[in-house]
């Protein structure tokens, strides 16, 4: 186990800060509740000060709020990029020979995949962004390992969803409960609309292939809504149902019914 550098707890699953290099605890993982004195530090903007506060949990804080209009920065652009590449080739390796078959239909399944994974991190960072915090998207080893190791572990029915992870929104800033879990559930529910639309195309068309690719991104999304809705540890669910449980519980009821009797 790892020792946190802010409160000394020993933690089996430790935090790295991009920023600053040092280990954390869940509760100090961010640059905000570490006072990280690296990269973050220098380059955080601040173009609108107002004081907030709010507490949850074992802590309490006060802090300015950073207000910022949605946006990019390289690094992070390069890490959706590199995250993107990994989803697309991951899977490509397993099913090649199938792609030299059916090209279309491998490549419009991996689009699902990449899209599944996108769109959940990028509901989350323009959630946040608009509360003014702070929000890029890193990629993470760990969620690199997960995702290419689930995605084996699918393939041979030893695991019943996909680990789509292979990093994620980083967000520094002090918000309250009612904020953390709106951007929480950003992720899931662009998930279940794009769940939603597959079923409802499946619906339409009557072409089969067309119908199983739906019904795949049925399965996608809802599985990846169900997994992040998990209420404990660094999951959306953890945060979701501190804020409101009714929200929580209609989230997880929609995934499950989606990804168990529909897809």
């Amino acid at each position: 186990m790892v020792k946190c550098d802010t409160c000394g707890v020993e933690t089996i699953m430790p935090f790295k800060c991009n920023y600053c290099g040092k280990y954390f605890c869940e509760q100090h993982r961010l640059p905000e509740f570490h006072s990280c004195t690296g990269a973050y530090a220098a380059a955080k903007p601040v173009i609108y000060q107002g004081t907030y506060s709010s507490s949850g949990g074992s802590y309490n804080y006060a802090s300015n709020r950073v207000i910022r209009s949605y946006w990019f920065s390289k690094r992070e652009l390069r890490d959706l990029a590199i995250g993107s590449g990994i989803i697309l080739l991951t899977p490509l390796l397993r099913v090649w020979s199938f792609f030299l078959q059916e090209p279309a239909f491998v490549s419009v399944y991996l689009v699902i995949l990449m899209l599944a994974f996108i769109l959940h991190e990028l509901a989350h960072k323009f959630a946040a962004q608009r509360f003014g915090l702070w929000a890029e998207f890193r990629l993470s080893a760990t969620g690199i390992l997960f995702t290419i190791m689930s995605f084996l572990l699918f393939q041979t029915r030893l695991l019943p969803i996909m680990v789509i992870a292979p990093g994620a929104v980083m967000i520094a800033g002090m918000m309250n409960w009612k904020e953390s879990g709106e951007i929480s559930i950003a992720g899931p529910a662009i998930n279940l609309a794009q769940a939603f639309l597959y079923l409802a195309i499946s619906l339409i068309v009557p072409d089969a292939l067309i119908k199983a690719l739906m019904l795949a991104g049925v399965a996608v999304n809802s599985g990846l809504a169900l997994f992040n809705l998990i209420p404990f540890g660094v999951f959306d669910g953890e945060k979701i149902f501190k804020w409101d449980r009714r929200v929580w519980v209609i989230s997880v009821a929609i995934a499950g019914i989606m990804f168990f009797f529909i897809s």
